[in-house]
């Protein structure tokens, strides 16, 4: 299924690009936390200050990236996303920047192609989320693992040892981890709900509030997970995902 989607391209790419600045900074200034406390002050001073000069330039940046994104680059794709979306959902013209084929179902009453368009959304979260959780679930049991043998070695300077907790228990770690892992199970749970939703074929006012209701817990999810979905997943499961969407239309009578 051939896809345009200008909005990934013009919004969310500059997104993923400051998530991995942020991802980049944070690796640096973990590792410049821990040789500050390799490098003796008063054998090489000079060496320990230009460390402690980086570390601070590479904390004050992630700061700053961080900031810029959660306020500016994410809420303005996300904007855009939703502007497209109820583009398709109501046959309106909310922006000029239109995806073409993002949405895949021939309902023309604003609130059934809405509701087709949330199961499509979150049919694709699902599974890119899926993959990038297989993905961080090696990297936390890799740092874990690291994590472990610092703590359990009684050699090992008590100072590494808060690094690097201060680093496993970070929002790049951990944290990241149980938000994409939280994220997942609420596409999931959407995608359920409005699946279940087109099989009982309610009254309309029950249909219309479900369908406002689902699409409420994918937008809010999307915003209290703070997670950027790959588009490389994306792109490498967007022929698999588009032939199963094909199945599950004709399933649900949804052409």
């Amino acid at each position: 299924m051939s896809r345009s989607d200008p909005i990934r391209t013009r919004y969310y790419d500059a997104v993923e690009l400051a998530d991995k600045i942020s991802d980049a900074l944070f690796y640096a200034s973990a590792v410049l936390s821990i040789a500050s406390l390799l490098v003796e002050k008063q054998a090489h001073p000079q060496a320990y200050d230009l460390i402690l000069i980086f570390f601070a330039v590479a904390v004050a940046a992630l700061f700053t990236i961080g900031l810029v994104s959660r306020l500016y680059f994410t809420p303005r794709a996300e904007d855009k996303r939703r502007q497209d979306f109820f583009t398709s959902a109501c046959g309106v013209s909310l922006t000029h920047e239109r995806t073409d084929g993002y949405y895949n179902n021939d309902f023309t009453e604003p609130i059934k192609r809405m509701a087709a368009q949330v199961l499509e959304n979150s049919h694709f979260s699902k599974a890119i989320a899926l993959r990038m959780a297989r993905v961080e679930r090696i990297k936390v049991i890799v740092y874990a693992i690291i994590w472990l043998i610092c703590v359990l070695n009684r050699q090992t300077d008590l100072g590494i040892v808060v690094a690097a907790s201060q680093a496993v228990f970070s929002e790049q770690v951990v944290s990241k981890w149980l938000r994409l892992e939280w994220l997942r199970t609420r596409f999931e749970k959407t995608y359920d709900d409005v699946y279940r939703l087109f099989q009982s074929k309610p009254v309309a006012s029950k249909f219309c509030a479900m369908t406002l209701e689902s699409l409420g817990m994918y937008e809010t999810a999307k915003a209290n997970g703070a997670i950027t979905l790959s588009s490389k997943v994306f792109h490498q499961l967007n022929s698999e995902l588009s032939v199963e969407w094909d199945r599950i239309r004709g399933e649900l009578d949804l052409s």
